[in-house]
């Protein structure tokens, strides 16, 4: 198999912005440094990391700029709104389509709609230059992880615990279904089944992508891989913790959701890295050609990019300096959040926050932490 580089996205709401940030940089400017396409054979992303990651798998410059301009732009009415008392009759009605959420994502579908870069993925992926793109989700009725590859080569992917691949293309339902937060936003039907954020079994889909062979993976994970043990030394701080409010669980609850722990995914793929190299040390260099062929086992480089700041603190401290303008129930809403959220974190706020105060600051600190890991990056690209 020739050697092929993996894009791994994660999920996280408005957050996804960072990803673009990296995008941006990864896929734009430092392939124009490196004089070289830099576009990943493989892409693999949960819930806004598959609406991302479809811009990098399309293979499209000027797709890829537009979502970048998108995420400094954004309005929080663009994305959902706010309908408290439709949701509360859905709570207390027979079960409907869709079933209960409090927010209101039509915006968001008719942007996913027309943003969605069709043609670019299907001639992607029709060439062959996009080996496979692949989309996460929860199956409602099953609580199984739906994986969707869409891949022209017929790519298999083995079969994982607690998972279910489907073989199709992919669409912007896909990835509409991919990001359906539960109570948030209401399922979405693929195939006659209804899907929800694939946050809940696999957030950032490291494995699918080993699992189609590449050599290199670039992971981007929208959460600071330190960010509790930080939280915790400022909580020992005397009177720094207090009783919880709803809102402050709320925001917990969410990171418990769709913020997996990615370091079993890096320790799994680092314990491979382990047996490949025993095997090349004591049988020789066709050991890690014949473990690949025979079932799949090889080296894989990995580079994880992640926020150089808490993402959940950012979002609280924008918000208080540069409140968004937008209808009263969303505003009322949200300055309920802010002022109800423990002073040293915003993290509900920040999955929510999809104003341009927001999303743009981090638009520009992914781009920002992927340009001060250059060097490291280029390395993982220029490796075959």
């Amino acid at each position: 198999m020739e050697p092929s580089l993996g894009l791994v996205l994660s999920g996280g709401a408005a957050r996804g912005a960072y990803e673009a940030g990296v995008m941006r940089f990864v896929l734009g400017d430092l392939a124009r440094r490196l004089g070289r396409e830099t576009w990943p054979e493989v892409v693999s992303g949960t819930s806004v990391g598959a609406l991302n990651g479809v811009f990098a798998a399309a293979r499209d410059a000027a797709e890829l700029r537009r979502i970048s301009e998108l995420w400094q732009t954004l309005r929080i009415e663009q994305v959902y709104r706010l309908r408290p008392g439709r949701a509360l009759i859905e709570l207390l009605s027979a079960p409907r389509r869709g079933g209960f959420a409090l927010l209101d994502p039509a915006p968001l579908a008719r942007l996913v709609a027309e943003r969605f870069p069709v043609r670019a993925l299907r001639k992607a992926i029709g060439s062959r230059l996009t080996r496979a793109f692949i989309v996460a989700a929860t199956e409602v009725a099953t609580g199984l992880n739906a994986i969707f590859v869409d891949s022209a080569e017929g790519l298999s992917i083995p079969w994982q615990p607690g998972s279910r691949v489907h073989h199709e293309a992919i669409g912007h339902e896909h990835c509409r279904a991919s990001a359906a937060i539960p109570f948030m936003f209401p399922s979405v039907a693929i195939g006659g089944r209804h899907h929800v954020d694939g946050g809940l079994r696999q957030n950032t889909p490291l494995r699918p992508v080993l699992a189609a062979g590449v050599d290199r993976a670039l992971i981007v994970s929208v959460k600071q891989v330190r960010e509790k043990e930080a939280r915790l030394r400022r909580l020992d701080v005397p009177g720094a913790e207090s009783e919880p409010s709803p809102l402050f669980l709320a925001g917990k609850m969410l990171n418990a959701l769709m913020l997996d722990p990615i370091e079993r995914d890096l320790w799994s793929a680092e314990y491979r890295n382990q047996v490949v190299a025993w095997g090349v040390d004591r049988y020789g260099e066709g050991f890690e050609r014949e473990a690949a062929a025979a079932i799949g086992l090889r080296h894989v480089d990995i580079v994880h990019l992640w926020p150089s700041q808490d993402l959940g603190e950012l979002a609280g401290r924008i918000y208080r300096e540069r409140p968004p303008k937008t209808s009263r129930s969303i505003r009322f809403l949200l300055d309920r959040i802010v002022e109800y959220t423990h002073d040293l974190e915003a993290d509900f706020l920040s999955y929510l926050y999809f104003d341009r105060a927001y999303t743009g600051a981090l638009e520009a600190l992914g781009y920002e932490d992927a340009r001060r890991r250059e060097e490291e990056i280029a390395r993982l690209i220029l490796r075959s």
